[in-house]
């Protein structure tokens, strides 16, 4: 998507979600990658623009134009990004179990995702330039869309340990082009594996510091909890999950059909993709090239499809031994869909 052009999205709030459920293989186009934001855009010009770097675990404030995070050394990283709230609208439909209205701000279905070859410096690289001190413990981004509905600026707060990894990225460009306006030019951070939130866009500056940085988000909104509402901590990596690229509900002819969808996890490697049509058996996917280290996984299976309505799931494993569960526990925020979907699908 190049500037603010919403035609093939569907809008879920403010967001954008592709209307289509297939969002290609290796990587998807930028034409096709989903909008999470709770703000418009923030329109920069890059020769006004620096990012700045403070807190109380660096030796000084920082500022470093584009131009000098540019001369740094880039990485490539290959990875797919997904909003913590994708598959909202599951609960209600697979689980029986309608969120309440606050909670369902943006119903997004199974297209709030995307893969995508990001490059850029490392946050590392880009943090050591104002001198980062052995008490460094937290990083917090924190991005320009600061009139939103959130009352305070947009802003996470991440371990040292995953802030200093090196796929961590300040990302400049994305699928070989500089970052779009809707996908947060002219920086944003890369957090492969992680929720969304946390590839916070638009960058203003990185406060690093010594203790945890509240916000909103990260101490109230973006947490695992129990279905009462009890807090079981933050919501960072992905749970292992997988989906079918097809529409809700799906429609297709009889006969032979060949359907592909997407396993990820933000905790080690998919190992095994299955699916079963109705009451049948668990068959096992084939597996197709995958980019690896934090690429989804996609998958293929062919399916004799005979007139009526029918219901295919799919779950995937990873080779720690996570699968998913047949029933997803409720979300009083709707994040965090793993369960096995049963994706109906009409055969005329």
């Amino acid at each position: 998507m190049r500037g603010g052009d919403s035609a093939g999205f569907v809008e879920r709030g403010t967001s954008l979600e592709p209307r289509d459920a297939d969002l290609g293989t290796d990587r998807t186009p930028l034409e096709r990658f989903f909008v999470c934001k709770v703000a418009g855009p923030v329109a920069v010009e890059d020769g006004d623009w620096a990012l700045g770097i403070d807190g109380d675990a660096v030796d000084g404030a920082t500022r470093l134009t584009l131009t000098q995070l540019l001369a740094l050394p880039q990485r490539r990283v290959d990875a797919w990004l997904e909003c913590a709230g994708n598959g909202r609208a599951l609960f209600g439909l697979a689980g029986s179990q309608p969120l309440a209205p606050e909670a369902n701000q943006t119903p997004w279905m199974l297209s709030g995702m995307g893969m995508a070859t990001w490059e850029g410096p490392s946050l590392g690289d880009v943090l050591a330039c104002a001198g980062v001190r052995p008490a460094a413990a937290w990083v917090s981004p924190v991005g320009l869309d600061h009139p939103n509905a959130e009352g305070e600026p947009v802003r996470m707060c991440l371990p040292a340990t995953k802030a200093f990894h090196p796929d961590t990225l300040v990302a400049l460009a994305m699928n070989g082009e500089p970052l779009d306006l809707m996908h947060g030019f002219p920086a944003r951070v890369l957090v492969p594996g992680w929720v969304g939130a946390y590839s916070v866009k638009w960058l203003e500056r990185i406060e690093v510091s010594s203790a945890w940085i509240s916000s909103w988000r990260a101490d109230t909104y973006y947490r695992r909890r129990a279905p009462d509402g009890t807090d079981l901590g933050p919501a960072t990596s992905h749970p292992v999950k997988s989906s079918l690229a097809l529409p809700w509900p799906a429609e297709t002819g009889p006969g032979r059909q060949q359907l592909h969808g997407y396993a990820r996890t933000g905790e080690g490697r998919v190992q095994r993709v299955e699916w079963r049509v109705d009451g049948g058996s668990w068959r096992e996917a084939t597996l197709l090239a995958s980019t690896g280290g934090w690429a989804w996984q996609p998958f293929v299976f062919e399916w004799e499809a005979t007139a009526g309505e029918h219901t295919i799931r799919t779950r995937a494993t990873t080779d720690l031994g996570a699968t998913q569960p047949d029933e997803m526990p409720f979300h009083p925020a709707g994040l965090l869909w793993n369960g096995v979907i049963p994706h109906p699908v009409r055969v005329v």
